[in-house]
């Protein structure tokens, strides 16, 4: 996965978005991040890179830490917002490019998570670009926790024609897009909407596994 070019990126369509929002969309609530408005998040984005490329925290964040970067954030607009992300980012991107600790990759993860977060929230189509890269870095983890276990599980990405196997055994089969994966194992959809996407075999045992973050209490569309 390429971190640095994946940040570089969703920063850029971030940075533009920004310029064309009003002050009604920036204080749109996030549904997949209800305690947010938009302008909140970009806070949050801009504390986060900030703080990882001073060192202030190493990845991940927690909800503790997150709070914090918003909460310090207050009060300014979206100019000053984007004018600390943009400053903080070079040294950020160094850090990307450098780290070989697999917990860098995380700020990418982050910023393309919140950039479909916001996109929902506005009423604007997924952005869908390195969902495969990124969903290989998810299961990639969640393989190494499924190591040994019964029944295994088998994960097809229909749109690139690409699958992953964990654990042992014969077990369900679970197929989507790079997206619909990725976001369900990102924490942006419910448990019911995990159980009704394209399975062989029977989801119900494991449906709780397989929210890398803490699964969406309501629907989300993007």
């Amino acid at each position: 996965m390429d971190s640095v070019l994946i940040y570089s990126e969703v920063q850029g369509r971030l940075l533009a978005l920004a310029d064309e929002l009003d002050a009604a969309a920036l204080d749109t609530t996030v549904p997949a991040c209800p305690a947010w408005t938009v302008r909140q998040t970009y806070a949050h984005l801009a504390g986060l890179c900030v703080d990882v490329a001073a060192g202030t925290f190493t990845p991940p964040a927690t909800d503790e830490v997150t709070a914090r970067q918003v909460a310090e954030r207050e009060g300014r607009d979206i100019a000053a917002l984007c004018d600390e992300w943009r400053a903080a980012t070079p040294a950020l991107l160094d850090l990307l490019g450098t780290e070989t600790r697999l917990r860098y990759r995380l700020p990418a993860v982050d910023v393309w998570t919140h950039e479909n977060d916001i996109h929902g929230a506005l009423g604007m189509a997924p952005a869908t670009g390195h969902a495969d890269a990124l969903l290989d870095f998810a299961l990639t983890g969640l393989g190494r926790a499924w190591a040994g276990r019964t029944p295994g599980l088998t994960v097809t990405a229909t749109d690139v024609d690409r699958s992953w196997t964990m654990g042992e055994g014969d077990g369900p089969h679970w197929r989507g897009t790079a997206f619909e994966l990725y976001r369900a194992l990102m924490g942006r959809r419910t448990p019911g909407q995990i159980a009704a996407m394209d399975w062989t075999g029977d989801p119900a045992p494991i449906l709780g596994d397989l929210s890398l973050l803490p699964a969406a209490e309501e629907p989300l569309g993007v």
